[in-house]
């Protein structure tokens, strides 16, 4: 089973298993991607080069190197990424519930086409109206989940934005601490959807 976060200062238990999870033992986890496929051809150094001029960016390494393990698409399962801040009222809608689904992670791809790529999803984002130093890797149309260069070029954190009013929602201070905090949805909602995790 994978272990599940802390919230609000206290771990979570399983309702299925009764099972209490330490903080550190969770943010210890990656995303397993072992035998996972890709629709995104593999790549190299040059791609990623042309890729981080078209967006004016630098990826993190902890990115590039679990595209190098999967190139990115839709997840085997559903996760849900913990939310551990309040929310602010403008965002109750959104993330009321305390968990943001990610459905995907874009690969590394410089072909304008593939909607599994991190060129097509950012640049679809863009048209919605995100920032151009908000890049976007999971979403579509009004809510992203995106790397967030606007504060820091060398390490940009991990945020949720949606785009009719632009409002958006510290996630992750960067990549590996986004991957560390994915719970697999089958661990969070039950069949009906009913949350199954407790505070303790």
């Amino acid at each position: 089973m994978v272990n599940p976060p802390l919230l609000d200062g206290r771990p979570f238990c399983s309702k299925n298993t009764g099972q209490v999870f330490s903080k550190k033992r969770w943010m210890n986890m990656v995303l397993d991607v072992n035998g996972w496929a890709s629709e995104n051809k593999k790549f190299d150094d040059a791609e990623v080069s042309k890729i981080e001029k078209e967006l004016g960016v630098k990826f993190p390494q902890s990115y590039i190197s679990l595209m190098k393990d999967w190139n990115g698409g839709y997840l085997h399962e559903e996760h849900q990424i913990l939310i551990e801040n309040d929310v602010p009222e403008d965002l109750i809608y959104y993330l009321g519930e305390r968990f943001w689904t990610v459905g995907s992670v874009a690969g590394i791809s410089a072909d304008l086409n593939n909607s599994e790529g991190i060129i097509n999803k950012s640049k679809t984002a863009h048209e919605w109206g995100i920032p151009e130093k908000v890049i976007a890797f999971d979403g579509d149309g009004h809510t992203w989940v995106a790397f967030d260069y606007r504060d820091n070029p060398d390490k940009p954190k991990i945020i949720f934005i949606e785009s009719d009013e632009l409002l958006s929602f510290f996630l992750a201070s960067d990549f590996s601490d986004f991957i560390s905090k994915l719970i697999p949805s089958s661990q969070v909602y039950d069949n009906d959807g009913n949350v199954i995790f407790e505070q303790k």
